[in-house]
This record gives C-alpha cells, sequence and structure tokens, in this order.
C-alpha cells in the first residue's frame, strides 16, 4: 500500500505526539517533583515490593520462576521475595512483575484502570541492579514511568480489549529504564518504539482466569529492559507509535486526540492519584468488600442469618468480576470472581489468598454462600467507570441491609491510614515468608530520595 503525501504529513504531524512525551521525560529532574508526587510515590513503590513480596505465596509463583529459570544463565540481578535467586535483569523483571500483580493487590490509577506501579516497579528493580542508582534517579524515573502508564490509560475512550496495565505501563516502564540510564532524547525515542513493538496480552487472560494473566505484567517489565538494551546497540524502531496509523490509540485503545493530556503531564502528578487496594482480589470486587464491612459494623447479623445477596455494578465491573461459580477453579478465576470473593469476606473477615482453590473445588461454606449472590448491570454506562455501585443483603427474618459505594476503602477519596499501609507491608512479608525485613522496608522507603544507592532499599525485599 503507498501513501499518498497528504496521509504521509499526517503521519509526520502525530509523531510529535510521541516526540512532546520524550521532551517531557528527558527534561524532568526531580526537583521537578512536587513534595506530594515525591511522598505518594514512595508510599506506593513500598506498597509494590510489599505485594511483591506476598506474590511468592501465589499458586503459579513456583511454576513461573521452574520457567524463567530456563531463560539465561547470566546472574546479574536478584528477584523480589526470592533470597538467593539471582538471574538475567529482563528475567528478573519478568518474575518481578508477575509476583507483583499475582495476588490482584498492587495499586492502581481508578480514572484511568491502569494499575500503574507493578510493570515500571518491576522492571526498575531489575535494572537498578546492574548499577548504582541514586534514590533521587530512581523515584523520578518511576514517577514518570506511572506518569505515561496512566496518561495512556486515562486518554482511552473505550473499555479495555488489550490488557491495559501491561501494554500501558511497558511504555513508561521503558522510558523510565532509558531515565535511569541517561538516554538522549533520540535513544529514548527508539526505546519508546521499541517498547511499543513488544507490546502484548490481551483481556483474554483475564476473561478466562488464566495464570498467564499475572505473567502478562511480567512480559511488560522485561520487554522494557529489552526495548532499552536495543536502543542502546543501535536498532532502529517505529517512532509515530502513539496517533500513527498503526499506533497505540489505533490498535490498543481508542481515542482522538490526546494533546490535552499531554499539556496535563505533571499537573498534577499522577502518583498522586494512586489507590490502594486492601484485599487481594483485585480493585473490582473493593467496592462491595467496602460495603460488606460496613454493613457488618453497622449491624448484627450473621452469616448464617442471611437468604440472599445483590450487587448492583457498572459494566466494566460485571466483565471483570462477574463470572459464575465453576465446580473446579484455578485461583487465578476464583480471585476474580465475586462469587467467591464475597463469600470468603463474609465467613472470614479477610481474604486470604493461600485459602483459594487451585484447580479444586471452592471452599463448601463458600460456594453454598456464592449460590446465594446475584450480581446486577446498574445504571452506568461508562465503559471505564468502576462505580459507584451498591447492594442488598436481604436477611432470612426479612430485613433488607443496604449499602452504596462511591469511593471504596484505599481510594484516593477514602484512604488507608499509615498504619494500615504499614500493617498491610507486615501482612505481605508474612505471607512471602520473609518477615524479618518489614520493618526494614518500611523505614527505608520514608527517606528514598537520601540513598546514594537504591539497592539499600530493594535489598529489604531480595534477602
Amino acid at each position: 500500500m503507498t501513501e499518498t503525501h497528504a496521509e504521509l504529513g499526517n503521519r509526520t504531524k502525530t509523531r510529535v505526539i510521541s516526540e512532546k512525551i520524550v521532551d517531557f521525560v528527558s527534561s524532568t529532574t526531580f526537583d521537578d517533583l512536587s513534595p506530594e508526587a515525591v511522598k505518594s510515590t514512595k508510599k506506593f513503590l513500598m506498597d509494590t515490593l510489599a505485594v511483591g513480596v506476598a506474590g511468592h505465596c501465589a499458586a503459579g509463583s513456583e511454576r513461573m520462576l521452574k520457567a524463567a529459570k530456563t531463560w539465561g544463565q547470566e546472574n546479574t540481578a536478584r528477584v523480589i521475595g526470592r533470597p538467593g535467586v539471582r538471574l538475567p535483569a529482563a528475567t528478573a523483571a519478568f518474575l518481578n512483575g508477575y509476583q507483583c500483580h499475582c495476588l490482584e493487590w498492587d495499586c492502581l490509577h481508578e480514572e484511568a484502570v491502569v494499575i500503574a506501579m507493578c510493570v515500571p516497579v518491576a522492571a526498575l528493580a531489575a535494572e537498578a541492579e546492574q548499577t548504582a542508582v541514586s534514590g533521587k534517579t530512581f523515584l523520578t524515573a518511576l514517577t514518570l514511568a506511572v506518569e505515561i502508564a496512566v496518561t495512556l490509560g486515562k486518554a482511552s475512550e473505550t473499555a479495555p480489549r488489550f490488557f491495559r496495565p501491561a501494554v500501558s505501563g511497558l511504555m513508561g516502564a521503558a522510558l523510565g529504564v532509558a531515565y535511569i540510564r541517561g538516554y538522549t532524547k533520540d535513544e529514548m525515542l527508539q526505546t519508546l518504539g521499541l517498547a511499543y513493538s513488544q507490546a502484548s496480552g490481551t483481556m483474554q487472560a483475564h476473561w478466562e482466569g488464566a495464570m498467564v494473566l499475572a505473567a502478562q505484567v511480567g512480559v511488560g517489565a522485561r520487554a522494557a529492559i529489552y526495548a532499552a538494551d536495543m536502543a542502546a546497540a543501535g536498532i532502529k524502531a517505529p517512532v509515530d507509535v502513539i496517533m500513527g496509523q498503526f499506533g497505540f490509540f489505533t490498535l490498543f485503545e481508542t481515542a482522538n486526540e490526546i494533546d490535552d493530556d499531554l499539556v496535563r503531564l505533571g499537573a498534577p502528578w499522577k502518583t498522586e492519584e494512586l489507590a490502594h487496594k486492601p484485599y487481594p482480589a483485585g480493585r473490582a470486587t473493593q467496592s462491595v468488600l467496602t460495603m460488606f464491612q460496613n454493613l457488618q459494623a453497622k449491624h448484627d447479623f450473621k452469616v448464617e442469618d442471611i437468604e440472599r445477596v445483590t450487587a448492583h455494578v457498572p459494566p466494566l465491573i460485571m466483565l471483570l468480576v462477574g463470572r459464575p461459580l465453576e465446580p473446579v477453579m484455578t485461583s487465578s478465576y476464583a480471585r476474580l470472581c465475586l462469587k467467591v470473593i464475597g463469600p470468603m469476606f463474609l465467613l472470614d473477615g479477610e481474604i486470604d489468598p493461600r485459602k483459594l482453590p487451585e484447580d479444586a473445588a471452592p471452599d463448601e461454606a463458600v460456594r453454598a454462600l456464592g449460590e446465594r449472590f446475584e450480581i446486577k448491570l446498574n445504571e452506568i454506562r461508562d465503559p471505564n467507570a468502576l462505580g459507584p455501585q451498591s447492594c442488598e443483603i436481604m436477611l432470612k427474618s426479612g430485613v433488607r441491609l443496604k449499602a452504596e459505594c462511591r469511593d471504596p476503602y484505599g481510594s484516593l477519596e477514602n484512604p488507608m491510614q499509615q498504619s494500615a499501609r504499614e500493617a498491610k507491608v507486615r501482612r505481605c512479608f508474612e505471607l512471602g515468608n520473609v518477615t524479618t525485613n518489614a520493618e526494614k522496608l518500611i523505614a527505608i522507603s520514608s527517606r528514598t530520595e537520601t540513598l546514594a544507592d537504591v539497592r539499600v532499599l530493594l535489598e529489604t525485599v531480595y534477602s
């Protein structure tokens, strides 16, 4: 197919968008970050590293490690939550990514529907293993990576088709790696194009609840390292990768224009808008769990008193967690099934990821209660909306308990307080069987910007 001159001119025009992104990344310094952005990046870095440690307890983690050990013998980088394991940096980034996401416990940007830290932290942690990186440089690179990933997610006008955290996270993470390496603008532009050329991971894995869903995050982190390596070797890439004829917003997402989003880069910084997940069960379940928590605190009822539970949710929540109970489930499927997660919370008051079924039937009490759950669409039609949501618990006595949730626990408007955030870190280390360093991570992460070598912080999740 031959382009017309007009089409060629338009392609040159849209290339400017890639250049604007690179200009912003390359020109930003630590001093350009707001104090709130620095505070937030440190807070969510701590959270993501801790969740990566907890990922060791996921049902598929040993199988992922077994596969990864076949991908080369170089031992340049350690792996989060894996004392004694050393692998090639890109392979370590893959395992980091898998473990940071496999429990669906990592933070997110709600409006963008982007789990924004997992790919950048996984890649940048592996990158920082290879050379001394100051805390200020690491925090700046991470803040920028999140900024780009979230900006791409926010610009989308349709529900995810590709797995948004993996594809947008890759684009941000690759530029974060390039920033740490001190690349020129042209090298960054090539890195961005080389990252895009490797982008992959669809929502089909989410739809089926396949173990490889979290591995798609790992693939993104690995590709970020590969992209920077190829750019360093002088390999040339397509550069009109954002709005080009076959660019990001043609093949992966849909957006007519993102110029306004580019103007708002760093205003405010997107790390200031991130939300925690208090429970290891994905963002799509957190509103219902928040309502259950509130109803249990307000009313005196027992699980055996429940006749029926009805949740009213937007289309995206129905897509993500409105799946049916199955006779046999993987933990990846069960974690994304509200009819499993909701009963677990009502029965135990928490979500213990080790109790999820793995190629087995769910617990009998969980199944019995789950069969009394009904999930219905509410009036929301925005394909990217996570809320508001509502629920009703009908008791056998005929009493109806109702709740609504616009801001789930852990969200920007209903945040976890410091004591709860630190308790989550301790719980993550307990699940990962490396409890000794939880307090060190909490203490050192608060002063990350003072570190001459960020490996002092990362050491807490490696040993």
